[in-house]
């Protein structure tokens, strides 16, 4: 008989949210899978369980549910804690307190019943990104990526490729599983959902992203960063971080050609703010509660 713990990952992702939330659970129940958890995830939406491989044990009732959404669990969580299960959130600032909650960065106070833990420590970074990090691998072969995020949900990716292409700059524009892919120039080069993201990363120059998921794989990479935030959330992270000097800037009409002492002080900044170890952190608070 299987005696390993289950642990069950609610997540959601969409055109209107974007694909971080979903991108980050399946790195953090990889992980736990290689500690020896059992682990079931969970879309909470139709398109969210459509991007997600079919759930595994089935009926059985997980000793600890994780929720990765930023709205809308109120409910879950309640009826969790009416099943006697352990709660844990990722990011969440809603009314229903969890017993644990982890938070990148504290947009509003941060409340937990058994404990809270903050800081980009807790930051997920997919396993074979973050096995790039200080290796041979990570070059910088001229290239600016511009990746907006798995959705680019305000549509800037091509704005910002062509922003830069006009600059005489060699551009790679990379779009995620929930982006518009339509009008796609050739004035630059272009990947949808690419098999080698991690290796496009690791050889860029400097990049040009949003302030969530792919923001923090550059930093972990060790590469300077242009922010163009999607959301409230993503423009706080991105002040933080500038206010820190660990990027080039903030928003479009900021966006230019960056010069080679420019882009090496925010390469040694920022790879100070993110080590790609969050989820093994994650996972040692849970082994803890059990």
């Amino acid at each position: 008989m299987d005696t390993n713990p289950l642990v069950e990952i609610f997540c959601d992702g969409n055109e209107q949210i974007g694909f971080g939330h979903i991108r980050r659970s399946t790195t953090l129940a990889e992980q736990l899978i290689n500690d020896g958890f059992n682990v079931r995830i969970t879309g909470l939406s139709d398109k969210a369980r459509d991007l997600l491989p079919l759930p595994s044990h089935f009926g059985e009732k997980a000793q600890i549910v994780i929720f990765d959404s930023h709205a809308g669990i109120d409910n879950n969580l309640q009826e969790a804690n009416r099943l006697g299960q352990i709660t844990i959130t990722l990011d969440w600032f809603g009314e229903t307190v969890p017993d644990i909650n982890i938070v990148v960065y504290p947009h509003r106070k941060v409340y937990a019943k058994i404990a809270s833990f903050t800081g980009f420590d807790y930051i997920l970074i997919r396993k074979e990104i973050a096995s790039l990090r200080m290796t041979n691998e990570v070059k910088d072969k001229g290239n600016i990526i511009v990746c907006i995020g798995g959705s680019d949900l305000l549509d800037q990716g091509q704005k910002a490729a062509h922003k830069l292409s006009r600059q005489n700059l060699n551009v790679t524009l990379i779009q995620g599983p929930l982006s518009n892919r339509k009008n796609i120039s050739s004035d630059f080069r272009y990947y949808y959902n690419p098999s080698i993201f991690s290796t496009l990363l690791a050889e860029c120059s400097w990049t040009v992203t949003n302030g969530g998921g792919c923001f923090f794989f550059f930093f972990c990479l060790g590469k300077a960063a242009f922010i163009l935030p999607q959301t409230t959330m993503e423009q706080n992270i991105a002040r933080y971080a500038f206010d820190k000097g660990a990027v080039l800037g903030i928003g479009m009409q900021n966006l230019r050609k960056f010069n080679s002492k420019e882009i090496m002080d925010k390469e040694e900044r920022g790879i100070l703010l993110v080590d790609g170890q969050g989820s093994k952190r994650i996972s040692s608070i849970i082994k803890n509660l059990l």
